[in-house]
Order: C-alpha cells, then sequence, then structure tokens
C-alpha cells in the first residue's frame, strides 16, 4: 500500500521550535522522507500570509502548501486556491467593539496582509516578534474583505460582550488571542479541503498540532497526532501522543505509523 499521506503541521510548537528558533533536524529527516514516499506536505496555521515571510527556507522549499489565517486562506504550490470571506457585518461590529473598548485586534486581508487597526501594546509586539521576528503593523480598517480577526484579551466578560456580535461567523476562544473566522473557515475544514485538491480523501490525510485551535483538524484527520508538549485538549483528540517537538516528537510519530523508515542518526 502506498505510503503516500495529506500531511499537515501547525507550525508554532509543533513543528517550529522556539527553543530552537528552528526546524528541528529530525523533523527535517522526517519531512524529506515523507516527500520521497509521494506524500504533500502543508503547514496549518493561525498565521497570516505575512506572518510566514521569516520561516527557514529549507522548511519552505519543502512544503506544497499552506493552511493560513485559521482556515480562511488556502494555497497551493504559492497560490491562493479558496478564500474564506468573514461577514462585514461581523467584522464591523467586532472592531468597533474592539475600538470602543480599546482592546488590540489584528485583522488579515485576502491577499495575506494583516495589520493591527488603531494601536497595539508593547506585549503584542514583543509577542509579534517572538513568534515571527516582526514587528506588528498599524493602519486602520476601511472595510476591506478579511479572512481573520485576532481580538486581544484574557477578559471573560469582553470575550461574551462579542460573542452575540458574531450573526455568521466563527469565534474560537483561546487563552489571550480570540480567533473570528468565517463560520466555514478552520483548521479542519482547510486540511480536508487542500487535501480533496490534492486528491487525498479525509483517511489520507495526518495531522500534527499542540493547540487548542488544533483539536478539531486532529479529531477529523485520517490519523491524528498530537505533541508531548500540547494542552490536554489536542492530546485527548488524538489518535496517538507523540514526544516532545525538542525530543524528536514528528520524527517518531512518523516512524512509529510506518510513514518513513528508520534513519540511522535520528535520536532514540
Amino acid at each position: 500500500m502506498s505510503k503516500a499521506r495529506a500531511v499537515f503541521f501547525d507550525i508554532d510548537h509543533t513543528l517550529f521550535s522556539h527553543t530552537l528558533h528552528d526546524v528541528p533536524a529530525s523533523a527535517y529527516t522526517a519531512l524529506e522522507k515523507l516527500k520521497q514516499n509521494g506524500s504533500q506536505i502543508a503547514l496549518c496555521t493561525s498565521r497570516a500570509v505575512e506572518e510566514l515571510v521569516n520561516l527557514p527556507p529549507k522548511l519552505t522549499d519543502l512544503l506544497d502548501g499552506v493552511v493560513c489565517a485559521q482556515g480562511g486562506i488556502i494555497m497551493d504550490h504559492g497560490k491562493i486556491i479558496a478564500s474564506k470571506i468573514i461577514d462585514e457585518g461581523d467584522a464591523e461590529r467586532v472592531i468597533d467593539y474592539c475600538r470602543r473598548n480599546n482592546l488590540v485586534v489584528r485583522y488579515s486581508g485576502v491577499h495575506g496582509e494583516n495589520s493591527h487597526d488603531l494601536h497595539y501594546t508593547q506585549e503584542i509586539s514583543d509577542l509579534f516578534y517572538f513568534l515571527y521576528k516582526m514587528r506588528p503593523g498599524q493602519t486602520l480598517w476601511k472595510h476591506q474583505p478579511l479572512v481573520n480577526i485576532i481580538f486581544y484579551t484574557r477578559d471573560a466578560q469582553h470575550v461574551d460582550a462579542i460573542r452575540p456580535l458574531l450573526h455568521n461567523s466563527h469565534l474560537m476562544v483561546m487563552h489571550f488571542a480570540n480567533e473570528v473566522t468565517a463560520a466555514d473557515a478552520n483548521k479542519a475544514s482547510g486540511m480536508l479541503e487542500l487535501a480533496a485538491h490534492w486528491g487525498f480523501d479525509e483517511s489520507q490525510t495526518v495531522a500534527f498540532g499542540d493547540g487548542y485551535n488544533d483539536v478539531e483538524m486532529i479529531r477529523r484527520a485520517g490519523l491524528g497526532i498530537a505533541m508531548g508538549n500540547g494542552c490536554d485538549e489536542a492530546k485527548q483528540a488524538a489518535d496517538y501522543v507523540s514526544d516532545d517537538i525538542d525530543r524528536d516528537g514528528v520524527y517518531k510519530a512518523c516512524l512509529h505509523f510506518g510513514l518513513i523508515e528508520e534513519e540511522n542518526h535520528a535520536e532514540n
């Protein structure tokens, strides 16, 4: 039976180690071997297109596709094949609420551009630099079509106030960065749409993730793998929990399921 699969990876803390500021060597080996087996490799991330530019070229050269902006944009070999637009009324109500309540809000457009609306804080600036090696931009939203909105708050009262403002959109509540997408956009739907575009059915998909926003992707994949450093919800949704990212978790899971063959120099 062919080992070829459509294999999807969350980026931060799944494939990209912020301890190493790179993809672990064993994960690169796994990606290369997956490609040799005929698999298609894709990222599946909340990052906007612009937030991918500082990823290592060695990684991006191995990619066949990207699902970004939490499923808002789907790309095949650098070409956007689908954009999931947030209802304009929902976008206006959320951004207006954030402006009136002094919440930091980041938006992503259909062409991959992203910016903060009214302002951003030093905490957000430092977070951006830590994750993306860039500082955030700031441009007022002028009603252009959006595929992703992130509003930053740890206050459940703000989340509860924003939830009823969304009439036709999806809200992913996180610990700090809360994401709004079109009703039909999330990592799982993006994964399945890109896999189908490549000719793979759901049973031929593999998903690696660590975070709460990876749960549905892990659950829906033919094989869902959570990283050992992942959250409890991701682990509970997974078919298999691998080792931590910095302990060859990606490589070990691929080896465990026979997606690749043993590499002598990999750590055990």
